[in-house]
Parts: C-alpha cells; sequence; structure tokens
C-alpha cells in the first residue's frame, strides 16, 4: 500500500466508512463488491434507517430533548448543566474527527461524568468565605481551655 493510499484509508476511515467498503474500492471491478469474503452481504451491516451508522459528531449536534429529560429524572443533572456541557464535548468531538454510532449516548455519559465529578469536588472542598475559612474552630473538637488569671 503506498503512503498515498494510507493515508486515504486514514481520511475514509476518520469518515465513518468500514474497512471492507475501503478495500472494495481498491479491488478489480469485477469482483462482486457486494460480498465480504468473511462477513458476507455488507449492505446489512451498512444501510441502518436508525442513524446506527458510524460517523463523526456534526457540527450542528444537539442532545435531543428525550436524554435531557432522562438525565433529569434519572440523575438529577439540571437542563442548565447538560447544555453547560455541550461546547467543551463539541469542541473536543469536532477536533478529534473521530466516528461514532450513538453520539447522543456518549453525551449523556459525558455529562452524567461531568455531574457526578462535580458533586464529588463539592463534597470534598466545600465553597467557604474567607472570613468562615479564618474563623473556623470545628479543629478544636470541643476542647475548652481554663483561663488562669496569674495572681499578683
Amino acid at each position: 500500500m503506498s503512503d498515498q493510499d494510507r493515508k486515504s484509508f486514514i481520511r475514509m476511515r476518520n469518515q465513518g466508512y468500514l474497512p471492507w467498503e475501503i478495500e472494495s474500492q481498491y479491488e478489480d471491478q469485477s469482483t462482486n463488491t457486494d460480498e465480504h469474503p468473511v462477513f458476507g452481504r455488507t449492505e446489512q451491516a451498512v444501510s441502518c434507517d436508525n442513524g446506527a451508522r458510524v460517523q463523526p459528531l456534526p457540527k450542528d449536534f444537539m442532545p435531543e430533548p428525550r436524554y435531557i429529560q432522562w438525565l433529569e429524572k434519572h440523575h438529577g443533572v439540571p437542563p442548565e448543566f447538560t447544555l453547560e456541557q455541550l461546547p467543551e464535548f463539541k469542541l473536543y468531538w469536532l477536533e478529534t474527527g473521530e466516528a461514532r454510532k450513538a453520539w447522543q449516548n456518549k453525551f449523556k455519559n459525558h455529562v452524567i461524568y461531568q455531574w457526578k465529578r462535580q458533586q464529588s469536588e463539592r463534597q470534598q472542598r466545600p465553597h467557604r468565605s474567607t472570613i468562615e475559612t479564618v474563623t473556623d474552630c470545628s479543629w478544636t473538637g470541643g476542647i475548652q481551655f481554663d483561663e488562669q488569671q496569674d495572681e499578683p
């Protein structure tokens, strides 16, 4: 395989083509391109009307409302938090160009991870003002000191 063929192969994989679809382009046209030597007919594996085809993240990706509602109902994630995660998610996956099947599910998992992470950080380091931090006496554990006065 030449260097140009290798680059073309990688480009097509990033666009979501399956390996046997790419190989069929390099084969002689006289062979039957609908058959794969191991997997049989590729039509069934490739053509899914429900959006299950491997593809890079669409630039106009938006989470479906049912996922936002599901996150709120089952994990207590506010819709505002869910939508705040969208720019970071899109920035990462658009930059990598990696192709996936289920972007909605990938986003849902990302939001759950970020939500749990945020909750964990809040439990470990609760927000306190500087005055509360400086005047905190909880470390004493209830110890009381008797004041002694010097006798003249």
